[in-house]
């Protein structure tokens, strides 16, 4: 178990679902704490529905690469993403498949290394936040094992309600806080009924908590673009330590 750094903002980002923008987020985050002067280190323990030969050909082919390039890290890609997986399936899946067992230890000491002269870090997870790990070890699990706080990405659709309120049930059964919730745009079309109320319904069932909205950002890979949208989402917040 590794133990919280006095005055580092630590965070481990999950989801309401695969696909809502949790990597965009994240690297909007790193973008801003970097245009704040901070920094900022970040990682993805396990990445699946990656063809590892593929990454030094397209450059920021997966969402450890632009996480690593967010954070303008020098970590080597070991560290930012001790696993790559190469089937688009969760982690248990992908690495029965592929005969890999997940070594927490190996994990453990990636994290350290993150950590290391770092003033932010983001941990980020694989689709929602009971994703198996292994037989034994989901997300949640080693988000508690870490002590993490959890920013919680959910997109903003037909459905966000339960999801979240599922994610915030489970986390906090598992006595790990949830930092924030930022409602993620999904698109820039005219939004649905749903999509207009959604923000307000979570700010009503979830008053005790911190509830953000991140807008559509159509340059994802505009780190620039990203940072702006991060503070203009009130992100900032997210910047400050907290107790785990």
């Amino acid at each position: 178990m590794t133990r919280p750094t006095s005055g580092q903002t630590r965070l481990g980002v999950t989801g309401t679902d695969t696909g809502i923008g949790k990597t965009v987020v994240s690297c909007a985050l790193a973008a801003r704490a970097r245009q704040l002067g901070l920094r900022v280190s970040a990682m993805k323990p396990i990445e699946s529905g990656v063809v590892e030969r593929s990454v030094s050909d397209s450059g920021l082919a997966s969402d450890a690469d632009r996480l690593r390039a967010a954070c303008g890290s020098t970590l080597p890609m070991s560290v930012v993403r001790p696993y790559v997986l190469e089937e688009p399936l969760a982690p248990m899946i992908a690495a029965a498949r592929a005969d890999v067992r997940i070594d927490i230890g190996v994990l453990d000491a990636a994290l350290v290394q993150v950590e290391r002269d770092a003033d932010v870090v983001l941990v980020e997870g694989a689709g929602g936040l009971l994703v198996p790990i292994d037989l034994h070890l989901s997300y949640l699990d080693l988000f508690a094992l870490w002590r993490l706080p959890l920013l919680v990405v959910a997109g903003n659709k037909l459905g966000v309600l339960n999801h979240v309120l599922l994610t915030v049930r489970a986390a906090e059964t598992a006595g790990v806080p949830v930092r924030a919730i930022v409602l993620t745009s999904q698109s820039d079309r005219e939004t649905s009924v749903a999509e207009a109320t959604n923000f307000e319904a979570l700010t009503t069932l979830l008053p005790h908590h911190t509830i953000l909205r991140f807008p559509w950002v159509d340059r994802p890979g505009d780190l620039d673009a990203l940072a702006v949208a991060a503070k203009g989402g009130g992100l900032d917040v997210l910047l400050s330590p907290s107790s785990p």
